[in-house]
C-alpha cells in the first residue's frame, strides 16, 4: 500500500468565534499527529448543528452513543477524508473518531509512527489516565464557556443540546476554586507520572523517554482546549505548576510545529 500523501487529507473541525484556531481537544489530537507525521492536510470547519448532516453526507459512521440514554449514536468530530487510499468501492477513505483515525494514519502513512510498535496498551493505558486526571477535571471548569467561543448557531445547538443531557450550564461547576483544585491535583499525578522518567529524561517532558508520541498528544490537547477556554490569567497560572512542566511542553509543540493549523 502506498504512502505517499499526493493530496492534502481533509479534517473536519468545529468553528469558533476565533477563526482558523483549533479548540476541540479530540480535533487536536489528530491535527497534531497530522503535523507530526508530516502528512499533509486542509481543514474543513462546521457548525456543531452540521456535524450530523457533514458526517452522514462523507459517509463517516456515528461514533458516539448520545448521553441521553436514548441508544442513538451520534457523529462527531474529528472526520477525516482521506483521498490518497481508496475504500473497497474506489473512493477516498473516511474515518471518524480519533482513536480509530490514528490507527488508520499509522497505518498507511506508517514511515513516522505517532503509536511506536509495541506500545498499543501503554497508549490505552495512558489515554484512561489523561481522560481522569486532566480532560475529565477540566471539563467542569470549561465546558459552561463553551458558548462564549461559538457562533450563534453552534452555541445554541451545545447549550440546548448539553443542557438536556447534563442540566443547567451556569451550575455545572457551582464551586471553581474547588474544581481548580481538582485540576491541580490531577496534573501532580500526570507530573508524578511522567517523573519515573527521571533517570533516562532528564527533563521527564515526555511518556516515552526522548521520543513524541501519541501520548504526548493526548496530554498536550485538553491543555489546549482549556487555553482556547478559560481567561490568560488562569491558563498562565496553570502552565506555571509543576515547576512551569505544561508551558515548556507546549512551548516545545509550539516551537516544533505541532500546533500549525492547516
Amino acid at each position: 500500500m502506498t504512502t505517499i500523501a499526493k493530496n492534502p487529507v481533509v479534517l473536519y473541525d468545529i468553528v469558533n468565534t476565533k477563526g482558523n484556531e483549533c479548540w476541540s481537544p479530540n480535533v487536536w489530537r489528530i491535527r497534531i499527529a497530522l503535523n507530526y507525521k508530516q502528512i499533509p492536510y486542509r481543514t474543513k470547519w462546521v457548525e456543531y448543528p452540521d456535524i450530523g448532516k457533514v458526517g452522514k453526507e462523507i459517509g463517516a459512521r456515528p461514533t458516539t452513543p448520545s448521553p441521553d440514554g436514548s441508544g442513538v449514536m451520534l457523529w462527531t468530530c474529528p472526520m477525516i477524508i482521506d483521498p490518497n487510499h481508496l475504500d473497497a468501492e474506489g473512493k477516498p477513505t473516511v474515518v471518524a473518531d480519533s482513536q480509530v483515525i490514528i490507527k488508520y494514519l499509522d497505518e498507511v502513512y506508517p514511515e513516522i509512527k505517532a503509536i511506536p510498535d509495541g506500545t498499543a496498551a501503554l497508549h490505552n493505558v495512558w489515554l484512561s489516565f489523561i481522560g481522569q486526571n486532566i480532560t475529565g477535571k477540566l471539563a467542569n471548569l470549561c465546558v459552561p464557556l463553551c458558548p462564549n467561543i461559538l457562533p450563534p448557531r453552534s452555541r445554541e445547538y451545545f447549550v440546548t443540546t448539553r443542557e438536556k443531557w447534563w442540566g443547567p450550564l451556569d451550575k455545572m461547576c457551582p464551586d471553581r476554586p474547588m474544581a481548580w483544585k481538582e485540576v491541580h491535583a490531577g496534573l501532580n499525578k500526570v507530573a508524578g507520572a511522567l517523573d519515573a522518567n527521571r533517570k533516562r529524561n532528564e527533563a521527564h517532558l515526555h511518556v516515552i523517554p526522548g521520543k513524541l508520541s501519541y501520548a504526548d498528544f493526548a496530554l498536550v490537547a485538553p491543555l489546549l482546549w482549556a487555553k482556547s477556554i478559560i481567561s490568560d490569567k488562569e491558563f498562565d497560572a496553570l502552565k506555571g505548576w509543576n515547576e512551569g512542566r505544561w508551558g515548556k511542553i507546549l512551548d516545545e509543540f509550539q516551537n516544533a510545529g505541532l500546533l500549525r493549523v492547516d
